[in-house]
């Protein structure tokens, strides 16, 4: 629709992807569709291309438009631990977690990105939580989105995007578990500051809602019984986030297991608090951390936690001595420099006149050569093997839908790009669809609708006209 913003939130593990688009309508989060795409082979340096090759082809025939897109990874991807952050400004408190990220994991430092989770303060120390992800997956996240002809806003982790719902919470512990087929993952905040996060391996349940419970039973009392505080008493809160969606009745069952001693809420409400809903089919179900991350990046905060653009990066400073000597070095070599150049100015100088006054007198015949250059090569563009009006042709074409329900009666492009489309559609849906794409492809601009009516007859189609201008892709 006309105003709306749309995002896409890709939950990727080494099984595959779900998808989520989320729409922002005045303000507030809409889920438009959700998909699930099962890898072929896991996601490495070898295959992120081909992988990306096929997220393409899934996100186009099941009818997502939005280029633009957040990544969440599993906690597997990433490494996490609790440290101390002094009292600092916030850059300041950037540059030493850096220096302690690269002494806290056994890893190389330089095959790691590092950021942090958790308020700092520049009166008290604060605990923070240190996560650390291999360079080369985000390497590979990035390749595998670039294939799919996505824009990538941040890669963030999945279950963090799920800990922002708990972010108010008081000084006792609270939980979080997000569940798949073969594993879950268990987070612990307090005082709305992320204290654990764990990846836990579960062997699949067979879809059967008594197996499933009997494991996430035993999984969450261990987990809590390891990450709670210990003047802490029950009950103990855990939300779930069912990302499998095979088991109904799931959370009565675990409420009934897990009593008095913990309480079990569906994470799904807070979510899902506006008009989002997700609760129909195993789909649904499945895309929760898709539309969580997706969420998490649509707000005007970003993402708890960014590898694309984290806070903590290494910044190596020379030393005081070697600063100095070589700003010595640099300033004599300026000032020779200056002298030649007005030494040599002083010698030309009756040239530099002699050549101005020729310049001034052939004024007229370089500007008329420049105007018939520029006309060769713009006349040439489009004559090549590769002219820009096929590209504008086919950036046109990759905007309409695949199924037929928009088409164009007349295109009008000048020598300047600027163009005027007119076309018919079934319905305003449908023409708003091709509008939204064609205003977030950054091959056009001005992109603006001229009219939109009906177009008469008993089939009541609409009737419109967009201009805009093609600027070539680059």
């Amino acid at each position: 629709m006309l105003g709306t913003r749309t995002l896409l939130g890709l939950a990727i593990d080494e099984f595959g992807i779900v998808a989520a688009e989320v729409a922002a309508r005045a303000g507030r989060p809409e889920v438009r569709r959700v998909g699930q795409l099962t890898f072929e082979g896991k996601l490495s340096a070898e295959t992120a291309k081909d992988l990306g090759q096929q997220l393409r082809h899934f996100l186009r025939a099941n009818h997502f438009s939005s280029r633009h897109a957040v990544v969440g990874i599993p906690t597997k991807w990433i490494v996490a631990k609790e440290i101390v952050a002094p009292p600092a400004s916030a850059d300041a408190v950037a540059g030493m977690l850096g220096i302690q990220a690269e002494r806290a994991f056994s890893l190389n430092a330089s095959d790691l990105i590092f950021d942090y989770f958790g308020r700092t303060s520049t009166f008290e120390s604060s605990k923070v939580m240190l996560l650390a992800a291999r360079r080369e997956i985000v390497s590979d996240v990035r390749e595998l989105t670039t294939a799919a002809g996505l824009q990538v806003r941040c890669v963030t982790v999945s279950a963090l995007a799920f800990g922002k719902i708990l972010s108010g919470s008081g000084p006792e512990a609270r939980y979080g578990l997000y569940a798949r087929p073969t594993y879950c993952e268990f987070w612990s905040q307090a005082n709305g500051q992320l204290r654990s996060i764990k990846h836990v391996p579960m062997a699949s349940a067979n879809g059967t809602t008594p197996d499933r419970a009997e494991q996430l039973t035993s999984a969450i009392q261990r987990l809590v019984l390891l990450s709670g505080e210990q003047d802490q008493a029950p009950p103990h809160q855990v939300i779930v986030y069912d990302g499998d969606g095979r088991a109904d009745g799931l959370l009565d069952r675990l409420n009934t297991q897990l009593r008095p001693q913990i309480t079990v809420s569906d994470g799904r409400a807070g979510l899902m608090a506006g008009p989002i809903d997700l609760s129909e089919g195993s789909e649904g179900a499945q895309s929760i951390a898709a539309a969580a991350v997706a969420m998490a990046g649509a707000g005007p905060d970003r993402p708890p936690v960014d590898f694309l653009n984290p806070r903590i990066g290494r910044k190596k400073t020379s030393g005081r001595k070697r600063v100095t000597s070589w700003a010595v070095v640099a300033a004599i070599i300026g000032l020779a420099a200056v002298g030649a150049v007005v030494a040599d100015w002083q010698i030309k100088r009756s040239d530099i006149a002699t050549h101005t006054q020729s310049l001034e007198g052939i004024s007229e015949e370089i500007a008329a050569a420049k105007k018939l250059m520029e006309q060769m090569q713009y006349a040439a563009s489009w004559t090549s093997q590769k002219p820009v009006f096929l590209d504008c042709l086919r950036e046109l074409t990759n905007a309409f839908p695949e199924y037929g329900t928009v088409w164009a009666t007349s295109l009008n492009v000048s020598d300047t790009g600027q163009g005027l489309l007119v076309g018919r559609a079934n319905t305003q849906a449908n023409y708003y669809e091709v509008l939204n794409q064609l205003q977030q492809n950054p091959a056009f601009a001005n992109v603006m609708q001229v009219y939109l009516r009906e177009a008469g007859g008993s089939a009541r189609q609409q009737e419109f006209a967009i201009k805009f201008e093609f600027k070539g892709v680059k």
